[in-house]
């Protein structure tokens, strides 16, 4: 019965990992680039289902429970929308939806606006760590 019961969230990980990490777009044709893809883009896919469990279910948790410092450093600086101080994992799913383009009005995000969201913060977040090792201020 447990088992049966996980197979949604197993279900929402692959969906995950296929539209919002566009797995099956990269069109991939050897095991070892496949395996390679699926190395790098397992955990991403892992952490867009947290956040979205967080944000849909458990509103009140801290986004620092999704995302590290780092990623909700960037976040603040680049959310098209001010972040609160302490931002919740709903706070900061919507912040990553609306980098992929998502809007408010039309509901919670789906896995296409997650992906492209988080896609570009792990983008950004790359570009911040340079800029602060180019300039000797490394603070991770």
């Amino acid at each position: 019965v447990d088992c049966y019961r996980a197979r949604w969230t197993i279900e929402e990980f692959f969906k995950a990992l296929k539209t919002g990490c566009q797995f099956e777009r990269r069109q991939l044709e050897s095991a070892h680039s496949l395996l390679n893809a699926l190395a790098i883009l397992a955990p991403v896919a892992w952490r867009l289902l947290l956040l979205r469990h967080l944000g849909r279910l458990k509103r009140s948790v801290p986004a620092s429970a999704a995302l590290t410092e780092k990623q909700l450093e960037v976040l603040r600086a680049v959310a098209k929308k001010p972040l609160r101080a302490r931002p919740t994992a709903r706070d900061a799913m919507l912040a990553i939806a609306a980098l992929g383009g998502h809007i408010r009005s039309n509901g919670d995000p789906g896995w296409i606006v997650m992906g492209r969201g988080m896609h570009d913060l792990l983008l950004l977040e790359l570009g911040w760590r340079a800029r602060e090792q180019a300039s000797g201020c490394d603070q991770s």
